[in-house]
């Protein structure tokens, strides 16, 4: 009896303490030792966690399905494995169905309860939307960092949550080994020294107020092991650089961002490693604001000279003119065209730096 209780203990300790991979390539059905069910609420019964039996490569996906009362879950639970202090980021690759953003919600969940299926147990540690997912091709890597976790048995979930919402897609689980830091991100948005950077005054957050947004976008490093965050600076000079926040995935909307100047921001890359060494600075100049932003003059209808000057501009026009203005080439009015240089139709300039100006 003691033999048989022994081998026992044993083979739960190699259970307990082995290392997560998984391909799905050992048949068409969820691997052994791993669990799919559905939410607390029941919603959802008719989709479930499945393997596609691909022409070169198998995958495990979930899809959508409309509900009513609330969202479906689906959950998809690893085997118990315990995370040691050489293998603590968990990556897979993945991707949705769509571009479009249907509303789904993707997070990784860990618990380090003893039952796989206690929906309580489980704490959300990485989320993602569908803008997040979509890879528009072959599965891309994500990573989550496991290093709160080192040395305890867990389970992960992978668990979609939508209510006609979209597919989730994943494929070779594993988990790196001696993390080091990862190399700097890569292929800029805004690229490097880009003019006239588009500002998008969209009201999206409705405070009433343009929300003035620039998106910034980055790559992450194809070689050297994968970043789990990203830290985004951004400042007026590369030495006045802040930190803004730390993010998960390669994309963000920057709002508050001003016409007419010059930015310079940098991305740090990061994971349990350490920070990725010699991360490039960046920059680029927003667009002149669209508001003072001038139409061709037909030249027929309104006449300036001479050109160029450095005193007096006469202008005439067979059209009454109800505004002028003098702007510099960064959209700021330099002079302000009263009543009386209207009905004079003289603009003194003298004032003015040398430069290019627009009347």
């Amino acid at each position: 009896m003691r033999k048989i209780t022994l081998l026992l203990l044993c083979m739960f300790y190699q259970l307990g303490y082995a290392q997560l991979s998984e391909d799905f390539e050992s048949g068409t059905t969820i691997p052994a030792g791993w669990a799919s069910f559905i939410g607390t609420n029941g919603l959802g019964t008719t989709q479930n966690w499945q393997i596609n039996n691909g022409t070169t490569n198998n995958v495990a996906f979930v899809t959508w399905e409309a509900v009513v009362g609330g969202n479906a879950e689906d959950w998809l639970v690893s085997p118990q494995f315990t995370v040691d202090a050489t293998n603590f980021i968990l990556s897979f690759d993945q991707s949705d169905s769509f571009s479009d953003d249907f509303g789904s919600t993707y997070t990784i969940r860990v618990s380090t309860g003893a039952s796989q299926t206690t929906h309580a147990d489980f704490t959300i540690i990485d989320t993602q939307t569908e803008t997040d997912v979509w890879s528009g091709g072959p599965l891309a890597q994500h990573t989550v960092d496991l290093t709160a976790y080192i040395g305890q048995p867990i389970y992960v979930a992978f668990v979609l949550e939508q209510n006609d919402g979209d597919r989730w897609i994943i494929d070779n689980i594993d988990m790196i080994a001696d993390a080091s830091a990862p190399e700097p991100a890569e292929t800029p948005t805004p690229a490097d020294m880009a003019m006239n950077v588009v500002i998008d005054p969209a009201d999206d957050n409705m405070d009433g107020t343009p929300d003035n947004s620039v998106t910034f976008a980055w790559v992450a490093s194809a070689t050297g092991d994968p970043a789990t965050a990203y830290d985004v600076y951004l400042g007026d000079s590369p030495t006045t650089l802040a930190l803004l926040g730390t993010l998960g995935n390669t994309t963000v909307d920057i709002t508050g961002m001003e016409y007419s100047t010059l930015y310079y921001w940098q991305i740090v890359a990061k994971n349990v490693g350490g920070d990725a060494m010699n991360s490039p600075i960046w920059s680029f100049t927003t667009e002149i604001d669209p508001a003072l932003s001038v139409d061709e003059v037909n030249s027929t209808n309104f006449k300036y000279y001479p050109n160029p000057t450095k005193g007096l501009i006469q202008f005439e026009s067979n059209l009454t003119i109800d505004n002028l203005k003098v702007i510099n080439l960064f959209g700021q009015e330099v002079i302000r065209v009263n009543e009386n240089i209207l009905s004079t139709k003289q603009i003194d300039i003298s004032s003015l730096k040398t430069g290019t100006y627009i009347t």
